[in-house]
């Protein structure tokens, strides 16, 4: 490790040694409602032994089933209609009202018609976190495809080079990394999407349990489903970014 990378992490341990610290010193002294704000002490203390339970686990792996259901699906529908929009310059303009029409919807308020069209199980979720996420990934990738210097495509039309070949060679070598980051951006939001629906749908995700402690007034529970979230999407991003740098370093070789 670096000394550098060391400095960084002690800043950062430093930083949340401190706020916890505050907001411990805040809940005890009364300067704000424990009941409002929670208790770091207590919801660390929540969090660890649902953790250790295994109560967070069996929570955490049926949000992630819709969410990975979701991320698969609005993806490839996302990446193909993207990729036509950006071959078929007609078909993207025919396309491109009906998609800002869409992507201007609040995604959120429908959720209750997912409900009404898919009921309460998995697909309403997968629905819901299709619904946030794929418009993400398909405006990253539009403009990933829009990002190819316009020289080189006239440079390999003037050679004679079929206009699948120069889409397929050019263009999307050029977005990958537009396409990555929409996905990285993507799957977090699909994870939201899916607690979302959790929490107005109920069933046994994590987002059940943030609409549970809610309902009971429980903040310490809510915060510390909340740690669970966070320590997720971390993960998830983490995971995306490695993934996304394999394939930087083996678009290079």
């Amino acid at each position: 490790m670096s000394q550098d990378t060391l400095i960084v992490w002690t800043g950062r341990a430093l930083f949340l040694g401190l706020w916890m610290g505050a907001w411990e010193w805040i809940a005890r002294t009364e300067l704000l409602p424990p009941a409002f704000i929670g208790t770091p002490s207590k919801f660390i203390r929540q969090f660890w032994i649902s953790l250790w339970d295994g109560s967070y686990l069996e929570a955490t792996i049926v949000t992630m089933q819709a969410t990975l259901a979701a991320f698969v699906v609005g993806a490839v529908a996302a990446l193909l209609v993207a990729m036509v929009m950006s071959a078929s310059p007609i078909i993207g303009k025919v396309l491109s009202p009906f998609v800002d029409a869409f992507n201007s919807l609040p995604r959120v308020a429908l959720i209750p018609l997912f409900i009404i069209w898919f009921g309460l199980g998995m697909t309403q979720k997968v629905a819901s976190g299709v619904s946030i996420m794929f418009f993400i990934v398909l405006s990253y990738t539009i403009a990933g495809a829009k990002s190819v210097d316009p020289d080189h495509v006239v440079l390999a039309r003037s050679l004679g080079i079929p206009r699948w070949k120069i889409f397929t060679t050019i263009v999307i070598p050029t977005a990958v990394p537009a396409i990555f980051s929409g996905l990285r951006l993507g799957m977090i939001y699909t994870i939201l999407g899916v607690i979302t629906a959790e929490m107005l749908a109920g069933g046994e995700g994590l987002g059940t349990r943030v609409s549970y402690y809610s309902n009971i007034f429980d903040t310490n529970g809510v915060l510390a489903v909340l740690i669970v979230l966070v320590l997720l999407a971390s993960a998830v991003s983490y995971v995306m970014s490695i993934i996304e740098n394999w394939i930087g370093r083996w678009r290079s070789i």
